[in-house]
């Protein structure tokens, strides 16, 4: 009705099929331009979700490599490749917190859990404590692990080595193995697939 007003006043045609067409017309686009601000509107969101998401995750792989003693790429690299073994970040933060932690009591005392390794293993393979001290948590596993394999150990001592430094570190040993071999592939395709967040 509004329209058939409007062109009247306006003088135009007042032909029935031409002011419905027009209505029809004015109709679409309204409709259009309401569905035009709605996708706006959810894109919109849908970007604000996605950078409060990113900048939750950046926060909890920053906070997770503090813990680890370890820098935030690596952190990450590390992280990636432990998912493949079943160990989660927050469990692999741990893990490396747990190392630093027994390294340095170690390194403080002269005693803890790291005595047996110093005592036993270390002075087969030429392994000084020196060597570990000023290694992120990771570099320090990585020699721990090669340092164990070196002494030619059991499965069993392995295990008993492993522990002793962190728990639930037994499941790490695939990736470490080798001088990291494992590690090296995984944290390569973690920067070819574009998972690091600089």
């Amino acid at each position: 009705m509004v329209v058939r007003e409007l062109l009247s006043v306006l003088k135009f045609e007042t032909d029935e099929a031409k002011v419905q067409s027009f209505e029809k017309s004015i109709t679409n686009l309204t409709k259009g331009l309401a569905l035009l601000v709605t996708g706006a509107t959810a894109a919109a969101t849908a970007a604000f979700g996605f950078a409060s998401s990113t900048a939750r995750q950046s926060e909890e792989i920053e906070r997770s490599a503090k813990l680890a003693s370890t820098g935030v790429e690596e952190f990450q690299k590390l992280a990636y490749a432990s998912e493949s073994f079943g160990i989660e970040q927050d469990k692999l933060a741990d893990i490396l917190k747990d190392v630093n932690d027994k390294m340095g009591d170690y390194a403080q005392t002269g005693g803890g859990a790291m005595a047996d390794f110093f005592e036993f293993i270390a002075p087969k393979v030429g392994v000084t404590a020196e060597q570990f001290k000023n290694l992120s948590g990771a570099d320090a596993l990585q020699l721990y692990v090669s340092s164990l394999e070196k002494a030619n150990l059991s499965q069993a001592d392995m295990t008993f080595y492993m522990e002793a430094i962190a728990s639930d570190s037994t499941l790490l040993l695939p990736l470490l193995e080798k001088n990291g071999e494992a590690y090296k592939t995984l944290a390569k395709e973690a920067e070819e697939y574009g998972a690091i967040i600089s």
